[in-house]
């Protein structure tokens, strides 16, 4: 008597393996395997560049989480299933499926004609409330130097949705209630809040540890 074939356990493959099945005959537990994988990485990546042009509704992060996904399987997938053959290491897939949905991010606001809320054009003659100033550039200096300070805050699962309330909260001036509303985000109003105050006590000791360790290379 022969035994029946163990039904194949989607969770188990890798993102390589599921990419080629997804490419394949029409598969739904295989699409939706892919789904559940990288869908939290897709809505984070589309929140953090929306905040980048001043807009991150919640009905525009589902529409272009959907357009990603219709993105990723234009010509039946070939462009990732290509990508994942020759690069199948997960970061890397995950690494371009971000990047896609960036790239989708971007062109939806460029194709309406919106201007980002903080360009990296500089412009010296700028007056001092006009994108490009002196001031806006030291600004813009002063941001760069707290992210820095604040990916030594961030740690795994959770570091880039933790990023991402961050921004939305101080960059954004999003609230916590409104942060708790967008998809993939996963808390509720009191847990962004949470997540806030635990990023601004972690950003306080780093900040000072380093003013400690620039005074002691001083003397």
């Amino acid at each position: 008597m022969t035994s029946s074939p163990e039904p194949r356990r989607y969770s188990d493959l890798s993102l390589k393996d599921l990419v080629c099945l997804c490419a394949g005959p029409r598969d739904d537990d295989a699409w939706e395997e892919f789904v559940f994988r990288v869908g939290r990485p897709i809505g984070l990546t589309i929140i953090r560049t929306s905040s980048l042009w001043g807009n991150a509704s919640r009905c525009l992060v589902e529409d272009l989480v959907q357009e990603t996904y219709c993105k990723l399987w234009e010509r039946g997938c070939q462009l990732l299933l290509d990508f994942a053959i020759k690069h199948p290491d997960p970061e890397a897939i995950l690494g371009y499926i971000r990047r896609t949905a960036a790239n989708v991010t971007h062109d939806y606001f460029r194709r309406r004609g919106n201007q980002p809320v903080f360009p990296i054009d500089i412009d010296p003659e700028a007056g001092p409330n006009v994108h490009g100033s002196q001031e806006r550039i030291a600004f813009e200096v002063l941001l760069s130097e707290i992210d820095e300070h604040l990916k030594h805050c961030l740690s795994e699962p959770d570091g880039e949705r933790d990023w991402t309330i961050f921004w939305l909260y101080f960059r954004q001036g999003m609230s916590c209630k409104e942060i708790a509303l967008l998809p993939t985000i996963g808390l509720g109003p009191k847990g962004v809040g949470a997540v806030i105050e635990r990023l601004k006590r972690c950003l306080r000791e780093q900040i000072v540890r380093s003013r400690s360790d620039s005074d002691d290379d001083r003397e």
